[in-house]
């Protein structure tokens, strides 16, 4: 079903066993990350953003999960499993999560805009790089989680102009 491309890069970057410690932290450790960003948002924008940003975790998560048995790509196997999960594959939940936030957070993140980006690329590297993920599934929900983030982005333009919600971060 995939490219001999896709498995050879996933042979490749599963091969690497000296990053298995720090690939299994980023990996098992995001949603410790994800609530570090959704605590820094509530103190340092305020309730209604950090509420938006929870909504918008708890629809990329869903919309992963409802595009599993759609795509219904099966795990990779026959690979160096670090860590074993179940389910479909495609697309990676927490790397559309990861692509999600950092669209969202880019105009919010100031002088940090660069590690928000690094830390969305190291989530869906660390997914391959475990054995959990194709390369495939990785891009597939990183594009999906950039086109969920500018929606995102795009629906809070339209309630500040509405009123219903306060100033775009970055229009300052």
């Amino acid at each position: 079903m995939f490219s001999e491309f896709d498995y050879y890069i996933l042979q490749v970057l599963n091969s690497f066993s000296f990053l298995d410690h720090f690939m299994l932290f980023i990996s098992l450790r995001f949603d410790y990350f994800l609530f570090l960003i959704l605590a820094a948002l509530f103190y340092f924008r305020g309730r209604n953003e950090a509420l938006f940003y929870l909504s918008l975790l708890l629809v990329s998560w869903n919309l992963a999960l409802a595009l599993k048995p759609i795509f219904a790509v099966p795990r990779p196997e026959d690979i160096r499993f670090v860590t074993c999960t179940t389910g479909y594959s495609m697309p990676s939940g927490h790397t559309l999560m990861a692509f999600a936030s950092a669209v969202f957070l880019h105009p919010r993140a100031g002088k940090l805009k660069l590690p928000v980006w690094i830390f969305a690329v190291l989530v869906s590297l660390s997914r391959i790089f475990i054995g959990v993920h194709y390369p495939s599934d990785v891009l597939v929900g990183a594009l999906i989680g950039c086109l969920l983030g500018l929606l995102w982005l795009y629906v809070e333009k339209k309630l500040v102009n509405a009123g219903i919600f306060g100033k775009i971060p970055g229009s300052e």
